[in-house]
């Protein structure tokens, strides 16, 4: 499995797409700050966001997602006026939308991503206040427009099964948009650290055996490097060393087959490299703040 695609599993990533409405001038709705991942897909027309202090345009075919559930504003004009988001979400869901008029401006897609927060991972930690994919970019990464295309055709359609298909190609299109963020490039940190030729490579084969005996020399031997000059090179990027690195993921997966598993916590240790009970008990309470036992008895 690839690094991307074995911590979004982790997160264990879902989506609600609320909507597909258009909105006629003048409207407006305040999104507050929340604990989802609120995502806006302009499918008609134009539109403002304000996040922060800055003001732009969103035009048909932008998508915008704000993976920390940021407060933020749309609307046609800055001069109109603004209802609740939330309130707004649900007059459109009963059926008594509140912008509507002869003249349709925009319309919109929106909906939300919901992840498992407390998953600690670096990746995680670089998501941006908001992501913005506009048109022209996304008519270059042609498998986001095809995702985009099919998340609006269920949105119109609401055939049986709409609703869930329409859901899950949410969560294809967050897995695209974060790629396509990712894929322009990072001076620093994970993502650096995993299109850096030599220590991504390393960190693959971390990924694909979480178990094994890993030591600094062999990790080096991977990446065709120095032990030294891989050691800083790896904490440069990432900011931690290699080997505290391989023992967050461990504990990572051993919180997931605590969640997920049915294999007792003897048999997860092993699955993650320790031959030890004890030991592997002591790193993940230090690591997790709770047992091994504990954490499964509280996710319960």
């Amino acid at each position: 499995m690839d690094i991307l695609s074995d911590i979004l599993e982790k997160i264990r990533l879902t989506s609600v797409v609320y909507f597909k409405s258009d909105f006629s001038p003048p409207w407006g709705m305040d999104i507050p700050k929340g604990p989802f991942a609120q995502f806006h897909f302009v499918t008609h027309g134009s539109c403002l966001a304000r996040i922060g202090g800055e003001t732009f345009q969103l035009e048909a075919g932008d998508v915008l997602v704000f993976p920390m559930g940021g407060e933020h504003w749309l609307a046609d004009q800055e001069t109109s006026k603004r209802e609740n988001g939330p309130k707004v979400v649900r007059a459109i869901m009963n059926g008594k939308p509140l912008f509507q008029g002869q003249a349709a401006a925009t319309t919109l897609v929106c909906g939300h991503f919901d992840f498992d927060r407390t998953v600690d991972h670096p990746l995680l930690k670089e998501l941006p206040e908001f992501i913005h994919i506009s048109q022209d970019e996304k008519k270059e990464l042609s498998w986001l427009q095809g995702i985009a295309d099919l998340v609006i055709e269920e949105a119109e359609k609401k055939w049986e099964g709409s609703q869930l298909i329409s859901n899950k190609l949410g969560e294809v299109l967050f897995v695209h948009t974060l790629r396509a963020y990712f894929n322009r490039g990072a001076k620093s940190g994970f993502v650096a650290a995993l299109q850096d030729r030599r220590i991504g490579k390393a960190l693959r084969e971390i990924h694909n055996a979480p178990e094994a005996n890993w030591q600094l020399l062999s990790l080096a031997r991977i990446a065709g490097m120095s032990r030294t000059g891989f050691s800083k090179r790896f904490k440069d990027l990432l900011g931690d060393t290699p080997l505290n690195y391989i023992t967050h993921w461990r504990m990572l997966r051993a919180r997931e087959l605590l969640i997920l598993g049915s294999q007792s916590v003897g048999e997860i240790a092993h699955a993650v490299g320790y031959s030890s009970e004890a030991a592997f008990n002591r790193v993940f309470k230090k690591r997790m703040a709770l047992t091994p036992l504990k954490f499964r008895q509280s996710r319960a």
